[in-house]
């Protein structure tokens, strides 16, 4: 499995310093957070960094107001209703060829297909495959054999959250499909940015696991650290970004984007969880400075080592959102390479340390008063463990006797 970047609002920079740090990546371009005439520019800047490109039409809510959006000749006032059943392949072939300009422009290695996040409600499943199954077989007329077609899988929450046995009827159907590869994302329910439903991220690694043995590639869209658990499906790519819409799906797409400026949070990625500033200061205050000193110094990488080399407040030390934003993509990356492995016994063996570490972790910073607020993982790691041991049930024998073909 790979990092990639889901690039967002204010990324250029921080993905052109970490291709060059990381010697190479991809990343998942946005069209809400570049217009088409920075499309070809940026993404030469990116190639001359090491970074190859992906394009996602972005097309999950078609009557989206983002003003970027709108500037792309693909989107316009008909496509909430023509993209929702595609039962004019004319009109499917040229909206096609249209997003193909700019996968052109941006010379990417692959084509993602678009998809809609409609709302789960009777026949979804039919509905979902039929505008699956006409997007797949137009696009294998309109585009080129000589890149990889990746269908997108736009699941909604309650379907990820119902039974299994749906899933794997859709997904047998789906996997049939003429393409090389599967672009997920998934809607997490009520917006959770941590997931506290077992149910969900079973489905997810059942669909991924599915997908792999099926000899597709896999490449997750809009993922954060709870998603560290597809390792174990052998998938291609994890995709994150910075800020917290962009490492969980949600709809960012109707306007444009008011930016913030929030509190700081700082990953302490042996812990899974991140805190803010305030947190960090406190325990500077109460004598535990190295609290969040990682045993891995791997994760001290220069934008964490401004507050742990200091000998002042955390807050003073000139720590800033950027900062916040490298440290935990600088840490996922180096999470991702962990979780690497020779078999399938391999990785489940180095996650399961990683929740065994995260537990005694988060109870060691509760006794020194030390709490993530909203963005601890205390309370996800059974429900990781939940779905991992019933992958491992179901898929782990499969995952096993294939590792090495996935």
């Amino acid at each position: 499995m790979e990092l990639y970047l889901q690039f967002g609002y204010g990324m250029k920079g921080i993905t052109c310093e970490l291709s060059r740090k990381w010697q190479e990546t991809y990343v998942i371009l946005s069209p809400r957070d570049i217009s088409p005439l920075n499309l070809a520019n940026w993404s030469g800047q990116f190639r001359q960094a090491g970074t190859q490109c992906l394009f996602d039409t972005q097309c999950y809510y078609p009557d989206a107001t983002s003003p970027n959006l709108l500037q792309y000749t693909y989107w316009d006032s008909s496509l909430s209703e023509k993209l929702l059943h595609l039962s004019d392949k004319g009109w499917t072939k040229q909206f096609l060829q249209k997003v193909k300009v700019y996968n052109d422009k941006a010379e990417t290695t692959g084509y993602i297909l678009p998809s809609i996040m409609e709302p789960y409600e009777d026949n979804w499943e039919k509905r979902f495959f039929t505008r699956t199954k006409n997007l797949v077989e137009a696009a294998n007329e309109v585009y080129q054999k000589n890149k990889p077609i990746f269908m997108t899988l736009a699941l909604p929450a309650k379907l990820l959250q119902g039974r299994e046995e749906n899933i794997e009827q859709l997904m047998n159907k789906l996997l049939k499909l003429d393409v090389e590869g599967v672009y997920i994302i998934a809607e997490p329910p009520e917006g959770q940015y941590l997931v506290d439903d077992p149910a969900w991220v079973y489905n997810i690694l059942k669909i991924c696991a599915m997908s792999k043995l099926a000899r597709k590639m896999v490449i997750y869209g809009y993922g954060n650290h709870q998603m560290l658990a597809l390792a174990l499906t052998k998938i291609d790519a994890l995709a994150s970004g910075t800020w917290l819409n962009l490492r969980h799906f949600t709809n960012r797409f109707r306007e444009a984007e008011d930016i913030k400026r929030k509190s700081k949070w700082v990953y302490y990625p042996e812990a899974f969880s991140e805190y803010k500033m305030a947190f960090l200061d406190w325990a500077y205050n109460q004598g535990h400075k190295d609290a969040l000193t990682p045993r891995d110094k791997v994760f001290m990488d220069d934008s964490f080592r401004k507050i742990m080399k200091a000998d002042i407040q955390p807050s003073q030390t000139g720590f800033n959102e950027r900062d916040s934003f490298i440290h935990y993509l600088m840490a996922l990356h180096h999470q991702v390479e962990l979780l690497r492995g020779n078999s399938y016994e391999e990785v489940l063996a180095a996650y399961e340390m990683m929740l065994n570490a995260a537990r005694i972790e988060n109870e060691r910073l509760e006794k020194i008063h030390v709490y993530p607020e909203t963005r601890g993982f205390s309370e996800i790691i059974d429900v990781n463990r939940a779905a991992i041991e019933k992958l491992n049930e179901g898929y782990g024998l499969p995952l096993t006797m294939e590792w090495k073909n996935l």
